[in-house]
Formats: structure tokens, C-alpha cells, sequence
């Protein structure tokens, strides 16, 4: 496995940042995709003027802690923000929260895996008290510009309620980052808790309705929606709204999840589970069947009976729906939609769209003037 898969899993585990540099010009060669802010740059320069091999670890009232190391011609620095980086009075609680033993512990495995070796720990600080308090007025102008109400936060909340009308917590929790880190939620109330407060309210209310639309019966929903709602009003505090709200959103996941299994045979069940997970790759119903365990003709008998449409026609209208989604709220081109919703080119998507839609994939976008 090399640095990045490495790093690749790290981030996928931990949700932290990783920034590596190359020790002979310190251009970053891989930054993985995180929901916290950048680096600052002065910051980072001063960080990698005091790297060893030996792992240095910092924590700082306003920016986190930030572990240094260098190994084979790399320079590591990985960052746990804290809730003090903040933009609109929200945004310090889209990004993981862990505590200072639970970050060295995660560092220990990530360092384990990168170097077949236990970390040696350095006693030296990195001195940033003069970058300790970090200009707030500009990261949050910045996370303004960068968060205002679009279609990509429109996809990134409909592709979410997917999962949790699926049922499905995998796809739920997949898209549940891009969801809060692209949502249309904007500034919801000049107080701090008052917001993360009102963003779990708004949220939970999506989640109602989603699983509302999964098949939880709606009397089951508003309970549960309300005891959320009651619970969050009590609270005092709520530390990492990301995480809170995430904690309700897979209740209501969960729930769906039971009802599908209560009304349909678990075989049923299963097949569309991987259909949704696996809706841009899955090639065939023989594919399916194998992936649960059971004959073909026994699934496709079935599948019919219970839904009332074929395993394929199933399969064909989730990638329908997915490529409707794609060219409503993005620009991407129809040859990049079709091989991300499972067909092999550009031809193949336009047949089948035109046969279940009567339209073109262009033809539908130009329709909904986006």
C-alpha cells in the first residue's frame, strides 16, 4: 500500500486532515478532502521548519492540535482543528472533534501504518503564539462566498435523503459529509447555540419526511421527530452539531431500515441494498443474486412478486433517478453521468432515459432551465 491509499485511509477513519510535503522543494503533493478549513500558510511553513523524525505534537486554544513528522523524503503534518476555527457561528462544528489522547492514539495507528514502526515522540513545541488567534472576520467572509444557497448543496441534500429513504446507512453516512459541508443552511440565528440548534431542527424535519417516503409510517416519524426536537431545545450546549445531528439523522435510517425489513422478504431487502450500493458498477441480476446467496431464477421470481417490477427495471429506474439529480443540479457533461450511473457511454445512458422519460438527457436538462 503506498503513502496515499495510506493517507486515503487514514482520512476515511478519522475524518483529520493530512498534509504532505515533499522535503526537497515542500510543494504539497496530497492534501485528502476534509471539511475543515486550510492551513494557514505561515502556520505551515513555520511547522515545517522544525520537523524530525521524531513525531511532535502541539495543541494550540484557537487551531488544535497538529502533529509533525518527516519520513523517507516526506514531511507530515496532521491537524485536529477545534471548535475555536470558526466562519458563520456554525461552521466550527462541520469538522471531527476528538480529544487530545484520542488524536495521539489515531496517530499512532496512522504512523504504525506508514512507517511498520511505533512513533518516537519529541518533547519539543512548535511556538505559534503569534498565530494563535486566527482573523475571523475574513474566514468568515470567506465561508460566506464559498456557502451560499446552490444547486450542488441542493444534490448533496437529496443524494443524504436517499439514504435515510433507502433505509440504507452506508449511503447515508456517505453523503452526509458533502450534506453539511454543502447544505443551503446558511447563518440561522446571531446566536451560536441558537443556530446549532435551529440546523438540527431543519435537519431533523428532512429526516422526517425522507423516512416518511421509505415507508416508516408518518404517526412514528413526528414522534420520533418531536422527541428530537424536545431533547435538542433542552440542551445547553451542543458541542459538534455535525456529529449530533448525524446521531439523529441515522436513528431515522435505522428505523426505515426495520420498517423494509418487517414488509419484505430480507432477500428483497438485500438485493436493492446492493443495488444502491453499488448502482454504477453492478452489471447483471446474476451478479446480484450471487452477492446474497441465492439462484437467479429464485430472485427474479421473487423480486417481481414482491415488488411488482423486475430486479432489472428496479436497477434501470434508481439510475434514472440518480442521472436526473446529476443533470438538474450539476454541469457535468452526459458522458461523465453516464458512467457514474453505472452505463457504459454516453449512448447507452440517452437510449435508456429517452425509453423511460421521453427525452434526451439534454432535452431534460434544457427543460428545467438550469
Amino acid at each position: 500500500m503506498d503513502i496515499e491509499e495510506i493517507v486515503d485511509y487514514f482520512y476515511q477513519a478519522t475524518g483529520l486532515s493530512v498534509f504532505e510535503f515533499n522535503t526537497e522543494n515542500t510543494r504539497i503533493l496530497t492534501k485528502k478532502k476534509s471539511i475543515m478549513p486550510d492551513l494557514p500558510k505561515d502556520i505551515q511553513n513555520k511547522l515545517l521548519n522544525n520537523i524530525t523524525t521524531k513525531v511532535s505534537i502541539s495543541t494550540f486554544s484557537r487551531i488544535g492540535s497538529i502533529a509533525i513528522f518527516s519520513f523517507q523524503g516526506h514531511k507530515f503534518i496532521v491537524w485536529a482543528t477545534t471548535s475555536a476555527i470558526s466562519g458563520n457561528g456554525n461552521y466550527e462544528d462541520r469538522i471531527p472533534l476528538i480529544d487530545f489522547n484520542t488524536f495521539k492514539s489515531q496517530l499512532c495507528m496512522f504512523y504504525l501504518a506508514l512507517t511498520n514502526q511505533k512513533p518516537i515522540f519529541s518533547d519539543n513545541q512548535i511556538d505559534l503564539t503569534d498565530y494563535d488567534i486566527l482573523d475571523r472576520s475574513n474566514q468568515q467572509n470567506a465561508f460566506l462566498n464559498e456557502h451560499k444557497p446552490s444547486h450542488n448543496g441542493y444534490l448533496a441534500e437529496q443524494q443524504m435523503l436517499l439514504g435515510v429513504e433507502h433505509g440504507n446507512l452506508t449511503e447515508f453516512n456517505d453523503n452526509y459529509v458533502n450534506f453539511m459541508d454543502q447544505g443551503n443552511f446558511g447563518i440561522l440565528a446571531s446566536s451560536d447555540l441558537r443556530s446549532k440548534k435551529n440546523i438540527t431542527v431543519a435537519a431533523t424535519t428532512l429526516f422526517t419526511r425522507a423516512a416518511i417516503r421509505g415507508g416508516m409510517y408518518a404517526e412514528s416519524a413526528y414522534d420520533l421527530s418531536d422527541e428530537c426536537i424536545r431533547k435538542t431545545e433542552l440542551r445547553r450546549e451542543i458541542t459538534n452539531v455535525y456529529e449530533y445531528t448525524r446521531t439523529i439523522g441515522e436513528r431515522f435510517v435505522k428505523n426505515v431500515a426495520q420498517v423494509k425489513r418487517q414488509n419484505i422478504p430480507s432477500i428483497i431487502y438485500q438485493a436493492q441494498e446492493y443495488i444502491y450500493d453499488n448502482l454504477a458498477t453492478v452489471k447483471n441480476t446474476d451478479e446480484i443474486a450471487t452477492s446474497i446467496g441465492c439462484s437467479k431464477s429464485y430472485l427474479m421470481h421473487l423480486f417481481k412478486q414482491t415488488t411488482g417490477i423486475s430486479v432489472i427495471n428496479f436497477l434501470t429506474a434508481q439510475r434514472i433517478l440518480s442521472a436526473k439529480q446529476l443533470l438538474l443540479f450539476t454541469q457535468l457533461p452526459i458522458s461523465e453521468i453516464a458512467t457514474s450511473v453505472g452505463y457504459s457511454d454516453q449512448s447507452q445512458l440517452s437510449r435508456t432515459f429517452k425509453s423511460n422519460t421521453g427525452l434526451s438527457p439534454l432535452q431534460f436538462r434544457k427543460n428545467q432551465h438550469i
